[in-house]
């Protein structure tokens, strides 16, 4: 393939694939440049969260830029969604003892873990814990904050007394990974976003008329989904509403369907819903039906006229 090379004031080299060189300057559009040099230089995979903090723009400003990358072909839905996921090293235990025994980080961050999850960690749960420490280099007062945080969440939802399995910490550890959260300032900064969003979504469970009962794991994905998007309790409460008064109830894939059509016109707080997408909902469509004239009213209207012509 073709490639056009990008001379930078640094040695380093970029390499732009000249059909898309050609598709970025055809659309002329710079912030769609600016955030496929980013997706170039990062392994061509977009984390929306870390490219809106790179760029200096909003979640929202780059979510729409990605969708205009897309309709030009120059970024793939699957590409969207997170980093790959990284293999483990095998650990062999001795490296493991080996490490605890000359590393006093390592060895605070094993008695915290201990303590917090108030039990004695096994060697496979030991072998994880180094490989988060080791292999994603995670520094240990962040792994202390995750760990503490996953004992949290899964305290508030199963209870004290139900066993939390290490890979929940480690899936989360990874996770992390992917978002580059490296310091402790970084990770206090990320669990305040996930006490907004956690808070967000209750006020949107309210306000969806859901009462009396915990979401489903599967109701909280997509609240989160819709949380993350950019959409409020008020916008998500008229979704949920259009969703009840045309399908007779509430029906998550059939509102899904209603959000992600609103996100892609860039509509997410209630006015601007309420400005750009003014369908009829079921219940306006009955009462247009109800107050049009029926066939036999119809027929009289046309046989009245015809009186009228005629005289």
């Amino acid at each position: 393939m073709d490639e056009v090379k990008l001379k930078l004031n640094r040695p380093a080299l970029l390499a732009v694939p000249l059909r898309d060189a050609e598709l970025l300057l055809e659309a002329g559009d710079g912030d769609g440049a600016l955030l496929y040099l980013y997706l170039l230089k990062n392994g061509g995979v977009l984390d929306v969260d870390r490219a809106a903090r790179a760029l200096r723009l909003s979640v929202r400003a780059v979510q729409g830029i990605a969708q205009r990358l897309e309709r030009l072909g120059l970024l793939a839905a699957a590409e969207k969604q997170t980093l790959p996921d990284r293999e483990a090293p095998e650990y062999q235990a001795a490296d493991v003892v080996r490490r605890s025994q000359s590393d006093p980080a390592f060895q605070d961050l094993v008695k915290e873990t201990q303590q917090t999850l108030g039990r004695v960690l096994s060697s496979t749960d030991l072998k994880k814990l180094f490989g988060i420490y080791d292999d994603l280099a995670l520094p240990a007062d962040v792994i202390m904050l995750l760990v503490h945080h996953c004992k949290e969440e899964h305290d508030e939802r199963y209870g004290a007394t139900r066993h939390l399995g290490f890979a929940v910490i480690e899936k989360e550890a990874y996770a992390w990974f992917n978002r580059e959260i490296m310091t402790y300032e970084q990770a206090e900064e990320w669990l305040a976003e996930l006490r907004r969003r956690k808070t967000l979504a209750g006020e949107v469970q309210r306000a969806m008329g859901i009462r009396n009962r915990e979401l489903s794991a599967t109701e909280r994905k997509y609240v989160m989904n819709w949380i993350e998007l950019g959409f409020g309790p008020e916008a998500l409460a008229i979704a949920a509403d259009r969703t009840v008064t045309n399908t007779g109830e509430l029906k998550w894939r059939y509102m899904n369907s209603i959000v992600q059509s609103w996100h892609s016109k860039g509509l997410h707080t209630a006015e601007e819903i309420e400005k750009g997408d003014r369908r009829p909902s079921g219940q306006d469509r009955r009462d247009i039906a109800s107050s049009s004239p029926d066939a036999g009213e119809l027929e009289r209207m046309k046989k009245l006229r015809e009186r009228l012509k005629n005289s």
